[in-house]
């Protein structure tokens, strides 16, 4: 069949194979000399500088990982050393496995290749914790920094992926068994089906299994949950479990994770809760509870649905398998920018959401409320009780809801060692031009679905300069929204038209 790799690889496939192989050996390799040289000049004056190189060129190769990967499916032989094990297994979670086994191993022995120049860059930033008050720790063992990054980089994508392969192949199983078809042979409508009934019940149902993928515990009794838990109930955001993400002080970071109300976690980790004070944490959770109150994972599984949606019709009204692998990448590039773009978006949503709440916040709890005024003093200076279900949406960014929002994001850059000075335009000089757009590059490529922070707090600030761009923003994400929606009924009636079985 044209296009798909060949059954069995000859002699040349197998040096092609080893090329494949070879090539991300060596990537660790070299990544791993140098950044155990960096930890030797820990002391030197360009240390974080040099760090900072290091951090460009480990992002690079991350993303080489998966292109080389696929290089070397179809073009280095490794498609035909997976089709061996049979095209059943192919397609099965062994299958699976196998074949993604060199880009997954490849990708954790990049930790190992980071690990010194991580630990020691930790170490660096000990004077810098003392100077902000912060509690001090040691650098995590490299047992610790490697099982805590399995956790979060491998088994949180692949275990809902395995599951998804699990559950699809226990349906077409029990499907064909109770029809009498044999097993093994070709069902593309059968296996379509199957799969999109399997993604939509891992995608309701795996932040059950998620939480204990990233091993969280409730969040025990306290002052600051009976706060959250009013914050919530308040605005109407009902939710399983407030989680506390148990890092052993590696990652400072929130999420939230789940549709239905029922199966919904809010996460805060051990770092945030210990090294933020309660405003800043309460800042941080309307952040995550304005995902919940503005549906973004319904928004996400929306573009997700008209990007299968898209493919399948591309697929059907494209003459032949040869323009479908030429077109393939640049489709999958331009849906992972389009991704990236309604992402960044979203977050920047919930930014709003989270300034709009601090500053309600203040109106029913001023940072002099403590017993130095009474009621009547209160309300002279414009202090009213008010309720956040309905208003955190509709009310503009103001001067102390951005401050503590923007105060919130700060936190959580010192606390994770990321940089907060803005670029600069760079001076004369061709060096001095590589460096600046180096820079921007690798500050695109790390905040691909956040944004970078320092344009987050940004954002706030110069919203809460004029109330009438807040206005104009909520209505830049009806449009959003209703584009996806008009999205959505274009490319399902396509879809019925054609007859995409």
């Amino acid at each position: 069949m044209a296009g798909s790799p060949e059954p069995s690889p000859s002699r040349d496939g197998w040096v092609d194979v080893s090329l494949f192989l070879g090539f991300y050996a060596a990537l660790v390799l070299m990544l791993g000399i140098w950044s155990r040289m960096l930890a030797r000049r820990v002391a030197g004056e360009n240390f974080h500088r040099s760090v900072r190189w290091f951090n460009k060129v480990m992002l690079a190769a991350r993303i080489v990982v998966p292109l080389w990967f696929i290089v070397g499916i179809w073009g280095l032989g490794w498609g035909s050393v997976v089709h061996i094990l049979g095209d059943f297994t192919y397609r099965s979670v062994i299958g699976m496995v196998v074949c993604m086994l060199p880009a997954v191993a490849t990708w954790m022995g990049l930790w190992w290749s980071q690990y010194p120049a991580e630990r020691a860059l930790r170490e660096q930033n000990v004077l810098v914790e003392l100077e902000n008050d912060l509690p001090l720790y040691r650098p995590p063992a490299f047992k610790s920094y490697f099982l805590s990054n399995f956790r979060l980089q491998i088994l949180f994508t692949l275990a809902p992926v395995a599951l998804i392969i699990l559950i699809r192949d226990a349906l077409m199983g029990a499907i064909l068994l109770s029809t009498g078809k044999p097993l093994g042979n070709e069902y593309p409508a059968l296996e379509g089906t199957t799969s999109i009934v399997a993604a939509a019940a891992v995608f309701l149902f795996a932040p059950a299994l998620l939480a204990r993928v990233l091993n969280t515990s409730p969040m025990p009794d306290c002052p600051l949950r009976d706060r959250l838990d009013a914050l919530c109930k308040r605005a109407g955001v009902r939710y399983r479990h407030i989680l506390v993400w148990n890092t052993n002080n590696n990652v400072g970071n929130a999420a939230v994770m789940g549709v239905l109300p029922w199966l919904r976690y809010i996460l805060l980790s051990d770092v945030l809760l210990e090294r933020m004070n309660e405003k800043e944490i309460e800042a941080v959770f309307a952040h995550e509870m304005g995902h919940v109150v503005h549906r973004h994972m319904t928004w996400y599984a929306i573009y997700f649905v008209v990007a299968i949606l898209a493919a399948a019709v591309a697929a059907k009204e494209l003459p032949n398998l040869n323009t479908i692998a030429m077109l393939t990448p640049a489709a999958t590039i331009a849906l992972f920018l389009l991704f990236g773009a309604l992402s960044r978006r979203c977050e920047r949503q919930a930014d709003v959401y989270a300034a709009r709440t601090m500053e309600m916040l203040k109106a029913e709890q001023p940072p002099a409320a403590e017993g130095l005024y009474s009621p009547q003093q209160l309300a002279t200076l414009g202090y009213a009780p008010v309720t956040l279900h309905g208003n955190a949406r509709a009310t503009p960014v103001g001067e102390y809801g951005a401050w503590l929002f923007a105060s919130a994001l700060r936190r959580v850059a010192l606390i994770n060692n990321m940089p907060l000075d803005p670029r600069t335009k760079p001076k004369a000089g061709a060096w001095n031009y590589i460096s600046y757009y180096a820079d921007a590059a690798f500050d695109l490529a790390s905040n691909y679905l956040h944004g970078s922070i320092t344009s987050r707090m940004k954002y706030v600030e110069e919203l809460s300069a004029d109330p009438r761009r807040t206005g104009d923003f909520d209505r830049t994400m009806q449009l959003l929204f209703c584009s996806l929606l008009v999205a959505l009924f274009v490319s399902a009636l396509f879809s019925a038209v054609i007859g995409i079985s």
